[in-house]
């Protein structure tokens, strides 16, 4: 997928989603002498995803004039034979022309997506499941007290494994054990993924210990 980035519109706000960008992606960011900074961890998410990058810095000032490069490209995109969805992050509605532009050519494959993050052109473009399926579950609302809750039990059970494996040497994998616990799998699940987690001498120690925490 394409995303094409107005950085001078949304500057490194709008970059919120970096760390669901794959390799099969291409990332455009289009940004002025005005705006030069990314921040770094941003620009380390990208590198780290492997998709390809380009940058394209505007030559010359001019009202909308970095708009123009970005109808541009997505002509270019389209033109050059690639069927798929392209997004432009922005909070500029006067994209929207652009993605009319595209519906009228009657192409469905060809779509252009507008949101002002890459976070919300991927739920919106929804071209792949599974990483949309991440981020909605990331920004799906819940109650803070519920989760507060949750917090407290998950600091109880914390103190409780801490004080269960001081005298071993496995403290230094109480968080892991803790994240087997959490799982409430029953016994068979704990001792196999005990197990698989740890081999089968410790996976084995240290399930009988955490037995005894769920007995």
């Amino acid at each position: 997928m394409y995303f094409l980035i107005d950085f001078e519109n949304v500057l490194s706000e709008g970059m919120k989603g970096t760390q669901y960008l794959l390799e099969e992606d291409t990332v455009i960011i289009f940004f002025s002498q005005a705006c030069e900074q990314i921040q770094q961890g941003c620009f380390r998410q990208i590198a780290q995803s492997f998709c390809q990058l380009d940058i394209c810095k505007l030559k010359k000032t001019g009202k909308n004039a970095l708009d123009f490069y970005i109808a541009t490209k997505v002509g270019e995109i389209f033109g050059g034979g690639y069927s798929g969805k392209t997004a432009i992050v922005s909070k500029d509605q006067g994209f929207s022309a652009v993605k009319d532009y595209w519906r009228l050519k009657v192409q469905p494959k060809r779509e252009v997506v507008l949101g002002p993050t890459l976070e919300q052109c991927i739920v919106s473009a929804n071209e792949n499941r599974m990483r949309t399926s991440q981020i909605r579950e990331e920004l799906k609302p819940v109650k803070l007290e519920t989760e507060f809750a949750r917090y407290q039990e998950q600091r109880r059970m914390r103190e409780i494994l801490e004080k269960a494996f001081a005298d071993t040497g496995y403290k230094e994998q109480v968080g892991a054990i803790q994240h087997l616990l959490e799982k409430q799998s029953g016994k068979k699940i704990l001792y196999l993924d005990s197990v698989k987690t740890f081999g089968k001498r410790d996976g084995l120690e240290i399930y009988r210990r955490m037995k005894r925490l769920v007995s």
